[in-house]
């Protein structure tokens, strides 16, 4: 199911370079990599310390559950979905990539992988 989604989202999405299902570990449970150079397990590593901290200040704020976090540089841009409070689904793009099909992408995915982390 993973990988299915993975591949659907590199296939629809032009401009992806990475997409990956994470855990707030910085572990990939699964990962689709267009350039094999990209080190997708690095970079949600680092992405993860801010998840963290932004997880806190949303519950602290009493702001409700994160949901996403998009990070665009001169270069590239991360979006991010959570998928649980431990999982979320991470796409590295190009800068001109379509970032509005990216992130309805990444919300559908969380709904259909969402399942798959149920108890």
């Amino acid at each position: 199911m993973f990988a299915q989604f993975l591949d659907g989202m590199i296939q629809k999405v032009e401009g992806t370079l990475a997409a990956a299902v994470m855990g707030m570990d910085g572990i990939s449970i699964e990962k689709r990599l267009a350039d094999s150079g990209i080190n997708v397990e690095a970079l949600a590593a680092e992405y993860t310390t801010s998840l963290r901290t932004l997880l806190s200040t949303a519950k602290d704020a009493a702001l409700g559950d994160l949901e996403e976090l998009v990070v665009s540089t001169d270069r590239r841009t991360v979006a991010i979905r959570m998928i649980t409070a431990e999982y979320f689904l991470l796409a590295l793009l190009q800068k001109d990539a379509n970032l509005g099909r990216a992130r309805y992408e990444l919300k559908r995915g969380r709904y259909l992988l969402a399942r798959e982390f149920a108890v």
